[in-house]
């Protein structure tokens, strides 16, 4: 039975970002297939974006929105006001 398990490679060593079901012991097989994050960015985001003219072959706007949604989620400021200026609310 194979497992798909999402980790980070962070200080030289592989983190488990989700809990596993495996005995203590058990012995594994790991295949390591990185994730490109702009995909997977474009992936998540789907539909709900309106994606911009990318006829010039760069992926620097993706990476600034990724760096935007990332900055939101870490609270500074709260991801509610990066909502509401979206609104046009505040």
């Amino acid at each position: 039975m194979a497992l798909k398990i999402r980790a980070v490679y962070e200080n030289g060593q592989i983190k488990l970002l989700d809990p596993v079901d495996l005995r203590e012991g058990q012995h594994l097989t790991v295949s390591v297939e990185p994730v490109d994050e702009r995909e997977q960015l474009k992936a998540i985001l789907g539909d709900m974006v309106v994606w911009p003219d990318t006829s010039d072959d760069t992926d620097a706007w993706v990476e600034d929105m990724a760096d935007e949604i990332d900055r939101a989620f870490q609270g500074d400021p709260p991801l509610s006001q990066y909502i509401i200026e979206d609104r046009g609310e505040g």
